[in-house]
């Protein structure tokens, strides 16, 4: 082998090491990146999503205390006689009305939309009550009800208008009783812990890339900036009116992406170091006798060994990467991304094929209380033996967490009557289940709301008659089962 023959082969050797090394930098960090984006894209929709539905939540919460109080009978008998009594039951120094309302104020008008009694717990509100009272009227006087956002002055704020009815719902109407919340950046920090700093903006979206909506709250649109080290976004909520009134803007750190890169980099690096420790040995190899040729290859094995090992650790940590996306970490049922996925699909199937498709969600009773009571760790052992008790009842059934004490079933081409056994089992189960930790035994129940898919064609619409039911379960006691109406 002369010296000419020795240095072309060099330089085939080095053109070769470096195109590989681009070629593999390029493939890795299109495959991995772009799987991350997604993945990325995915879960600050989720977020998103979590912030909407729990903002939807507590609007849901107020409206339903509020038409309470409106279809009160005491309550329609003062807006007739003006009856000082039922002000002074319910309102006097010392009672927490406002506080069982969760709202900042409550304002009590007449047929005639005249005032009648109005109470408030922010200073804001109380010192301009005039001018606000006499704005909010004006605003809503064409609409009979509503639960919907507004801002005034500095504050944003849920806003419930309902209809003073007897009980009975029979009668005139006799008036109207307004209820709100005001909105503060330390109480939606609360909503989701998934954003580094969550805040409230009075900026104008003037150009969104999405559009979301839940029952109550509904035209909202944001987009999304993507830089080097965070993700920013906003959101802008309209009022019942479709006038824009805030946004929230969220930021979190592009945590999946940064180490997605260093992955990558930590990847290209070790294989850039192989494949040079590869193309040198067979470089040298060239200048040595064909004896050594056997010698060379054990070595270019070893060497690719250990490059396949890399390789499979990175897989390793893509399989744990979608744990992670896909699994509640403390159940370890499927999280509420994943069901929502899986579910959709079943829908679809279900609608292309006209099968049966019925979604099962379950509340346990009283959760708060557990924890208040014996503390967070015991009300997670509460929640994993819930969900032991389940995978003993349901078989292939989609089981997911939707929320803290929140899960839902999905039962796609069974039978209603089969559905309903499995129901009656998990809640028998879960009544007679006893929890024993260390001398004390606690036992639960659950409440259930159980709707086919009927007219429905999109999950989050079957979700909310799910919840309405489960409400209704609620109301009712609890510890029972809710079915929706057949279709």
């Amino acid at each position: 082998m002369n010296f000419i023959t020795v240095k072309l082969n060099a330089l085939i050797y080095i053109f070769s090491f470096i195109l590989f090394v681009l070629l593999f930098s390029y493939v890795s960090y299109k495959f991995i990146i772009n799987d991350s984006l997604e993945l990325e894209k995915k879960q600050n929709l989720n977020n998103i999503k979590t912030i909407v539905n729990s903002m939807n939540s507590n609007l849901k919460n107020i409206t339903k205390i509020t038409n309470d109080y409106s279809k009160w009978d005491d309550t329609y008998a003062f807006m007739i006689d003006g009856n000082k009594d039922y002000i002074h039951e319910n309102f006097r120094e010392g009672t927490n009305t406002l506080e069982l309302l969760d709202a900042s104020f409550v304002i009590y008008l007449n047929k005639k939309n005249k005032v009648l009694f109005s109470k408030y717990k922010e200073k804001v509100l109380e010192k301009n009550n005039k001018d606000f009272e006499k704005i909010l009227t004006n605003k809503f006087i064409t609409l009979n009800s509503t639960s919907t956002i507004m801002k005034y002055k500095s504050l944003f704020m849920y806003i419930v208008k309902a209809e003073v009815l007897k009980s009975d719902f029979t009668g005139s109407v006799q008036g109207w009783i307004y209820s709100g919340k005001v909105i503060t950046n330390k109480n939606i920090n609360h909503i989701s812990k998934v954003f580094e700093s969550i805040k409230l903006s009075e900026y104008f979206l003037s150009k969104e890339n999405y559009e979301i909506s839940s029952s109550l709250l509904t035209n909202i649109k944001f987009n999304k900036q993507l830089f080097d080290e965070e993700l920013i976004n906003t959101i802008a909520f309209s009022d019942v009116f479709n006038r824009f009134v805030f946004s929230i803007i969220t930021k979190s750190d592009r945590e999946l992406i940064n180490n997605s890169e260093k992955t990558i980099f930590i990847l290209d690096a070790v294989t850039a170091f192989f494949l040079f420790i590869i193309t040198l040995v067979i470089y040298k190899s060239q200048k040595v006798l064909i004896n050594y040729n056997k010698l060379l290859e054990i070595k270019v094995n070893r060497r690719t060994s250990q490059l396949s090992k890399s390789l499979r650790k990175l897989q390793t940590s893509n399989k744990k990467l979608y744990t992670l996306a896909n699994i509640d970490a403390l159940t370890n049922i499927c999280n509420r991304r994943s069901y929502f996925n899986k579910s959709e699909i079943l829908l679809e199937k279900a609608i292309k094929e006209n099968k049966t498709f019925y979604v099962l969600m379950i509340d346990i009773d009283y959760f708060k209380k557990i924890n208040d009571t014996y503390g967070h760790a015991i009300g997670d052992k509460v929640l994993i033996e819930f969900c032991m008790i389940i995978n003993t009842v349901i078989s292939d059934e989609v089981f997911a967490r939707i929320g803290g004490e929140e899960f839902c079933i999905t039962f796609f081409n069974t039978e209603e009557k089969k559905i309903n056994t499995i129901s009656e089992d998990i809640r028998l189960a879960c009544e007679q289940a006893s929890i024993k930790i260390n001398d004390k035994k606690i036992q639960f129940t659950i409440s259930l709301g159980l709707s086919s898919r009927a007219k429905y064609t999109n999950i989050d619409d079957i979700l909310c008659v799910c919840d309405e039911l489960l409400y209704k379960a609620k109301d009712g006691g609890r510890n029972r089962l809710v079915r929706s109406s057949p279709h």
